[in-house]
């Protein structure tokens, strides 16, 4: 990876972008550079015919290399989620609660890293971990844990409503315990 960190800042961007991100910020940057825009205008004097095109040619090496990085990391991580065999389907369907314990119990027997999931859902290794470990504190409202659940249960190919109809109560009984009877939060 350290190898394409001049790819990440050619293009402006973090480690953590996404293919959509290197497409949107490597059309943006090669229009900017490639047309007589006011915004490169200024930079006219500077910045001769020459370099121009250095610069560009660099945009699409940076552009080609990133995407292939890209593009070759998700079919390695999508395939640790069909690794699901009889047995480990029959130990799913026995779980009486998915709990956030259980949710981990379930990751570590399908042998996926929290960091595989963190590279296709793009969901912070810390809210994952705080998923598992049913740290509440960390989601300001419902709709973000739930729509981090969707992701964590798509990618491990769990059955989506049993787990929020399971893991959201225990939410919700979190929440309602933080409020005072007038409905104002506890400080």
């Amino acid at each position: 990876m350290e190898a394409f960190l001049k790819y990440f800042d050619l293009l402006e961007l973090s480690q953590e972008a996404g293919i959509e991100d290197v497409r949107k910020n490597y059309d943006y940057l090669k229009n900017l550079y490639s047309g007589d825009s006011i915004e490169i205008a200024a930079l006219n004097t500077d910045f001769s015919p020459e370099l121009r095109q250095e610069y560009l040619a660099r945009l699409d090496d940076a552009h080609e290399k990133l995407t292939q990085l890209l593009e070759n990391k998700k079919p390695a991580v999508a395939q640790n989620t069909v690794r699901m065999d009889d047995e480990l389907c029959d130990w799913i369907a026995n779980i009486a609660c998915f709990s956030g314990a259980a949710l981990k119990s379930i990751r570590e027997r399908m042998v996926v890293d929290l960091k595989d999931m963190f590279t296709t859902t793009r969901i912070q290794l810390q809210y994952l971990e705080d998923i598992e470990n049913e740290v509440f504190e960390s989601f300001r409202a419902e709709v973000y844990l739930r729509s981090y659940l969707v992701e964590y249960t798509r990618f491990l190919s769990l059955d989506t409503p049993r787990v929020l109809a399971d893991y959201l109560p225990r939410y919700r009984a979190w929440a309602a315990s933080r409020t005072t009877p007038a409905g104002m939060p506890h400080l």
